[in-house]
């Protein structure tokens, strides 16, 4: 198991019940393939460096993760299928020597 922080940035409209279900499925996907959800923040909505989509503000949201490797390429499929998702990043986190 290693640890990944994912970041999420949601469409603008997304109302709150509509990220609830995002975000619950995410969570089944990791869930169901053995990974654990370490920690999730949700930074609310922020202005974005650059248009995407034609859209200037977006939700912002991290979730901590734990998983097996073999698990991203499924993590990452299952995002590219959500439209309310705008842009994601899954980045391995390194062990810090102390």
């Amino acid at each position: 198991m290693r640890d990944y922080e994912l970041m999420l940035i949601l469409h603008p409209d997304v109302d709150s019940e509509r990220m609830t279900v995002v975000l619950d499925r995410i969570r089944r996907v990791i869930s169901n393939s053995g990974g654990d959800i370490i920690e999730e923040e949700n930074w609310g909505k922020k202005r974005l460096a650059f248009k995407i989509a034609n859209q200037t503000d977006a939700n912002y949201h991290i979730v901590s993760i734990s998983m097996d490797p073999s698990l991203s390429a499924e993590l990452e499929n299952s995002l590219n299928l959500l439209d309310d998702v705008i842009r994601h990043m899954l980045v391995r986190q390194e062990e810090v020597a102390v």
